[in-house]
């Protein structure tokens, strides 16, 4: 039996005030140095989402008109999105789907079709993430009225063609993470517990090798920085070993879960620390803002927009509708937050906020289109 170490840690939950004045902040306070960064930033245009350049400094950012090597897609049904990759599932068919692997380090683009050899068939693909030269989509294949099977593919793309194996699974595959050659499943027991259930599949072989019971209410399974896995709760989350699978929980404080379970919108910086949309709940009257969580000491940092913006930027110049990017320029020391503008039309914008200690509004920038993600180099 592995080993449950529980963690008695009551998470500290931080509402930053910030300051919207134009004057200088104390010595203490300020950037050092600015170092040029450049961006790529995908914009969603009514469904299309194309890439754009930005050049930007601790101070300034501004588009460059140049071609951001992304060859515009449609938003997909499903992504998988880390360091400076994404993939992403386009369904085509009832039994048809392709996987596109945008790699922003190289800025290259492949594309793979997933189910061409199945024929005929009623499909729909609920999970994928890579792993290495590995593509993983779970999906579920309706055989009957009365008969659903569940499957994880794992589609080799290393060599010239590409080459694929099928591991049939028992529960309905929700979320997927992979880490140390082991690919990890969250399934739920829908017909029978109505609990959701941990898999752990291995690279070489595709067969299971563990499994484990994550109860009721489990909500998502992420990779952290260290390669270990995070099965996310409303009020606690668990980190499982990727090498030894041993588990650790750690509980939230009363009325202070840092709310990062069902958040699409995820990003870790080099110290560990996840920056995400959180459910504001009474913390705003927006639906999701900014937040960042640190997992060593167990704590959120809230960027309430009422905090940092004034009301006319609120309603009037920035006309922010809900928070769709947050991710942090490192070398800059700038939290990057994108929006949708509220209204009918396709408008975005992308404020940049400088962290605590001493948060403060350092900019924002109109887009003709909602950020949907952003890669740094």
């Amino acid at each position: 039996m592995k080993p449950y170490n529980l963690i008695y840690a009551f998470m500290a939950l931080f509402v930053v005030g910030c300051s919207t004045s134009d004057e200088p902040t104390k010595d203490d306070g300020k950037i050092e140095q600015s170092v040029e960064a450049n961006y790529t930033l995908l914009l969603n245009t009514g469904g299309i989402l194309t890439g754009k350049l930005l050049n930007g400094d601790a101070e300034t950012l501004n588009v460059n008109d140049g071609a951001s090597g992304f060859t515009a897609i449609a938003e997909p049904q499903l992504i998988s999105d880390e360091g400076k990759v994404l993939t992403a599932y386009h369904k085509t068919s009832s039994c048809g789907g392709t996987i596109t692997v945008h790699d922003f380090n190289n800025v290259t683009s492949k594309s793979f079709d997933i189910f061409a050899d199945l024929g005929a068939c009623n499909l729909t693909a609920k999970a994928i993430v890579k792993g290495g030269n590995i593509l993983y989509v779970a999906y579920k294949k309706e055989i009957s009225f009365e008969i659903t099977e569940f499957w994880v593919r794992a589609v080799d793309i290393s060599g010239a063609e590409t080459t694929f194996k099928d591991a049939q699974l028992e529960f309905d595959p929700v979320g997927l993470a992979f880490s140390n050659a082991r690919l990890f499943i969250m399934g739920l027991d829908e017909d029978v517990s109505g609990e959701h259930k941990l898999t752990v599949l291995s690279e070489d072989t595709n067969t299971e090798i563990y499994k484990d019971n994550l109860g009721f209410d489990a909500r998502s399974i992420l990779k952290n920085p260290e390669g270990n896995i995070i099965v996310a709760y409303d009020n606690l989350h668990t980190t499982i070993n990727s090498k030894t699978l041993d588990e650790a929980y750690t509980n939230y404080g009363p009325d202070s879960a840092p709310n990062f379970a069902t958040s699409e919108l995820r990003h870790f910086d080099s110290n560990g620390k996840m920056y995400y949309a959180m459910l504001a709940g009474t913390h705003s009257v927006y639906l999701q803002i900014p937040a960042v969580y640190d997992f060593d000491k167990n704590s959120a940092v809230l960027y309430a927009f009422e905090n940092f913006l004034t009301e006319v930027q609120l309603k009037f110049e920035f006309e922010i509708e809900n928070t769709t990017l947050v991710h942090y320029d490192e070398v800059n020391n700038l939290l990057l937050v994108g929006y949708k503008k509220s209204g009918e039309g396709k408008k975005g914008g992308l404020l940049r906020i400088n962290p605590v200690p001493q948060p403060k509004f350092a900019g924002n920038l109109d887009l003709d289109g909602v950020p949907y993600s952003i890669y740094i180099n």
